[in-house]
């Protein structure tokens, strides 16, 4: 409607997805494109409000920035030597989610604040201290752990002593609890937000202290820089990719249990065992603010400022030997445009083909056998799944994040008839056809509609065949597990169509208005599954556009 025209050119790939390629790209056949200018050009097909067109555009300029940053600081490096730097520093590389279009806008950062605090500038961060009173908390553990177990584990017997030394000359009575804060949401939120706790002792700050910790793509999670055992899982009150970062408390009190009962589930079962490791947490708290306690509907982010979590890391439940990479990594490109998938095969001199079908082995199926024995469906996006891998060769996978990550089946199957009757009814339950949209949306699309379309681009496999490779894969262990037949039906991953979900059109309706709940991903039209016509082999179709219309 602006009269604007941009002309690209593209491969329209399996997911109907168009895979631009940027050099391509030009407006009314001279100007050169900018993503903002875009966003004006075309305000009436995207149909924002002008707060939400406003807002969007800083979102995004925001993420274009960090985007330069990326470069400057890793844009020389090959994929060769990606691959061999340490799982941290190689995922401070990464680039975000990449379906979300702004998906570093971080709402709430200056530079400066990225500058000490982002993923990619990997800067030690030595958490915050409080000591808060324990009627405050809602609190829970994993079996055989407990708070001073963590702290020891965390900060040394001396040094914890220490700080509840510092606790004590503070003045906080002994039964109050040690827990940690982003530095940045001390000075930011809570040490306003709480004023009248900190005025009557049932808040007490102590300052930072202990070991250096990095902050990993997810921003709230920071992972110890020693490969100490455990990470932890902080409150950030940004905005960024779809929802504020705070930290719900209704799933702390049964977090570590819940792990553990996944854990058991995963050492019993014959598929499951040495192929998935479950990163258990270990211990949560929960601070629940006693005035806002007394607002029940006010929006979600002001009922999620003060939350920790400890839990295991994937590297040091690996092993020394082997690495811990997030799924993520796997599409990431190096400086020479080969995907680091494609790098690690090259290491580990296998084919491309055979080193997928061991990444599907130990990802993919493990996936759809947790939900077809247990009805147990994991959100399995790019940094919730860590790929395990040795010599190069994935051999299993880490799951994490069960705080609002994890759904059940909406029906009691008698293999989670030991799962306590308070966790049960905390989850989400989801009916069928939608829980397998935890692996179709949250890994097929999010996940390996980067990988394959990485892989294309390199020369390495097509995209049919790619999945094709992963229909394979999965039909084969249908194939050795008649006895789930009715649920391999009941969760099937080879329907013709499939629902797409879309995450970028809701913030473009709904706006950056304050909510009671995050927000939901929207419907848009149904997807033509590839696992479905892989028999029928599709080429790779050239596509031209010359479109007013995004």
């Amino acid at each position: 409607a602006s009269g604007r025209t941009y002309r690209f050119e593209a491969t329209r790939r399996v997911w109907d997805n168009l895979d631009i390629d940027p050099d391509s790209v030009s407006v009314d056949s001279a100007d050169a494109p900018c993503p903002l200018r875009f966003v004006v050009d075309a305000r009436a097909e995207l149909g924002m409000t002008p707060d939400t067109e406003a807002m969007f555009l800083r979102e995004l300029s925001n993420t274009l920035r960090q985007d330069t940053e990326l470069a400057r600081l890793y844009g020389d490096l090959d994929a060769k030597t990606l691959i061999t730097l340490p799982a941290r520093t190689l995922h401070a590389a990464l680039e975000g989610h990449p379906k979300a279009v702004a998906n570093k806008g971080r709402l709430g950062w200056g530079t400066a604040d990225l500058g000490a605090y982002a993923p990619e500038y990997a800067r030690p961060i030595q958490l915050f201290w409080l000591a808060v009173d324990r009627d405050l908390l809602r609190s829970g553990h994993s079996r055989d752990v407990d708070e001073a177990h963590v702290l020891a584990e965390v900060l040394g017997t001396d040094a914890a002593n220490a700080l509840k030394l510092r606790a004590e000359h503070a003045g906080a009575p002994a039964d109050h609890v040690l827990l940690p804060v982003h530095p940045w949401q001390w000075h930011a939120h809570l040490e306003q937000g709480f004023v009248v706790e900190i005025a009557q002792n049932r808040l007490i700050p102590l300052g930072r202290y202990g070991p250096d910790f990095v902050a990993t793509p997810s921003l709230r999670t920071l992972t110890p820089i020693n490969g100490g055992p455990y990470e932890v899982k902080l409150s950030l009150g940004i905005l960024n990719t779809s929802a504020w970062r705070g930290m719900p408390g209704k799933y702390i009190e049964h977090g570590g249990a819940l792990s553990d009962w996944l854990d058991g589930l995963v050492q019993s079962d014959p598929q499951l065992n040495g192929r998935v490791t479950v990163l258990r947490e270990a211990l949560g708290h929960w601070v629940a603010h006693p005035i806002l306690s007394d607002c029940p509907d006010a929006p979600y982010r002001h009922h999620e400022m003060l939350g920790a979590i400890w839990r295991e890391t994937a590297c040091a439940k690996a092993g020394a030997h082997r690495q811990a990479v997030m799924a993520a990594a796997l599409f990431h490109q190096g400086a020479c445009g080969t995907p680091l998938a494609q790098a690690y095969a090259q290491a580990a001199a296998i084919s491309i083909d055979v080193w997928l079908k061991a990444l599907f082995e130990t990802t993919v199926v493990p996936l759809w056998h947790l939900l077809c024995r247990y009805g147990v469906g994991f959100i399995a996006h790019g940094q919730n799944v860590t790929v395990i891998l040795e010599n190069n060769v994935p051999v299993g996978m880490a799951l994490k994040d069960f705080q609002g990550d994890l759904d059940l089946v909406d029906q009691d199957f008698p293999e989670m008839c030991d799962l306590d009757p308070a966790i049960r009814a905390l989850l989400p339950r989801k009916p069928p056809p939608y829980i397998i949209h935890d692996i179709q949306t949250a890994h097929f699309v999010t996940v390996l509609r980067f990988l394959s379309a990485a892989l294309a681009r390199a020369g390495q496999i097509e995209e049919t065949q790619f999945y094709g490779l992963l229909r394979d894969v999965l039909l084969e262990y249908r194939a050795a597990h008649p006895e789930l037949a009715a649920r391999h039906t009941l969760f099937d991953l080879f329907a013709r169509e499939m629902p797409k979900v879309c995450i970028n059109k809701v913030r473009l309706s709904i706006g950056y208005g304050d909510s009671g709940a995050r927000p939901l991903p929207a419907r848009g039209t149904d997807l033509a599954n590839p696992l479905a016509i892989t028999a029928h082999k599709q080429p790779e179709v050239p596509y031209t556009a010359m479109s007013t219309v995004p």
